[in-house]
């Protein structure tokens, strides 16, 4: 894992001749521990643990632990794939149950052709989604979130509306897919639940992979961020809403954004509402 020689023997010689960047040395000077750092050692990331050893709080030694990154991001993708498809059949499970009982009392009150006609609204309505998103989003990561962000939308009674001209068919594979995820998805249950309290009635998602940059554009008609607000919307704590325990989603979203070297921005929207733009480099630095 860590690319050294097989030739020689490695117990007991100094650790900055085996591993000459090592901060190991660092820690037994503070006793500081460090905890999850990103390393990249002879082409391998790894995440790396050191952590003092301590004998009546004297620092006697240093013990560091490691494991590949990749491996970490592997499962973490699987996990997140889990967890959207789940997200998504329960919100599927939830609407279909709706509208069996509205068709079932149409027909047992005679009212046939509107029950056909509601079937036939909810068959055309998804086919129109599902073959938007085999077209213009063929990651199975991305495309299963925003099927379940969709449904969520409905059980809410708003329409996620997926602009038709969207393209995401350039992600490049060291985008991190559950921090992609994470990104839209937080945007989206905060611009539905914006929408909700203002009672309206839906909320748009515009993707666009032209260019050097990956572009989500989010809009609710939520009533807006007032100016007061809206210079400090991105810190942690702030929020529009009330209650205790908001203020976390959007700072979430500007740290990993931050971290895959892009931007957000939040301007007023078209409809009463605001609107919220991710840059994604398409070439992570």
């Amino acid at each position: 894992m860590l690319g050294l020689s097989t030739d020689q023997p490695l117990s007991g010689r100094p650790i900055r001749d085996v591993l000459p960047n090592s901060k190991m040395m660092e820690i037994l000077e503070s006793g500081k521990p460090q905890y999850d750092r990103d390393v990249v050692l002879r082409g391998k990331r790894l995440i790396v643990n050191r952590l003092p050893l301590l004998q009546d709080d004297v620092v006697t030694g240093v013990v560091s632990s490691f494991r590949l990154k990749d491996e970490l991001e592997l499962v973490s993708r699987k996990l997140t794939q889990i967890q959207q498809y789940a997200d998504s059949l329960r919100a599927q499970s939830h609407e279909y149950s709706n509208k069996l009982h509205t068709i079932a009392g149409l027909i047992q009150l005679g009212a046939n052709n509107e029950a056909l006609a509601l079937i036939g609204q909810e068959t055309r309505g998804h086919q129109e989604l599902i073959q938007l998103l085999v077209e213009a989003v063929p990651d199975p990561v991305l495309s299963g979130a925003l099927l379940g962000k969709y449904n969520r939308a409905r059980e809410l009674g708003l329409e996620l509306v997926i602009d038709p001209e969207s393209r995401m068919t350039d992600l490049p594979e060291t985008l991190p897919r559950e921090q992609l995820v994470s990104i839209v998805g937080n945007l989206l249950d905060n611009a539905m639940e914006a929408t909700v309290s203002h009672q309206g009635q839906k909320v748009v998602l515009s993707m666009s992979d032209y260019g050097d940059d990956l572009i989500f554009e989010i809009e609710d008609e939520g009533g807006g961020i007032s100016p007061k607000l809206a210079g400090r919307i991105f810190e942690r704590g702030v929020t529009t809403k009330p209650g205790e325990g908001r203020g976390i989603g959007l700072h979430l979203v500007k740290r990993l954004v931050s971290r895959l070297g892009g931007t957000i921005t939040q301007e007023p929207g078209d409809a009463n509402g605001s609107r919220f733009t991710v840059y994604l480099p398409k070439r992570l630095s």
